[in-house]
């Protein structure tokens, strides 16, 4: 495992205004990751239960704090399913079509 790529998790929580209206925020966690090939059988398999694969990434389980949005190569993907084997945890990830992290409007802080 090389872990020569990055990718941003994000985490959106929400704070209530003045007026009790909930407001998100957006926290980004830069990690470390692998890029994992999307095979024919994994890709048909995750289709015939209704989950579309864009991508898959590996990431360390230490680092992966239940965040259900994730950028990586200037994509936005949302976190579909999630497999923990020990020390690693791998992605399955789903392409979004807005240009940011759901409840993000565009407006990431790290």
């Amino acid at each position: 495992m090389r872990w020569n790529a990055t990718c941003v998790l994000i985490a959106t929580e929400y704070t209530l205004d003045d007026e009790g209206v909930p407001q998100p925020t957006c926290i980004e966690t830069t990690v470390y990751c692998n890029k994992q090939h999307v095979g024919a059988k994994t890709w048909s398999s995750m289709y015939e239960i209704g989950i579309s694969v864009d991508a898959k990434l590996q990431v360390r389980t230490s680092d992966y704090a239940g965040q259900r949005d994730v950028l990586f190569e200037d994509t936005y993907y949302s976190v579909e399913v999630v497999e923990e084997m020990g020390d690693f945890t791998l992605l399955t990830l789903r392409h979004q079509q807005s240009d940011s992290a759901e409840g993000c409007n565009g407006d990431v802080s790290a």
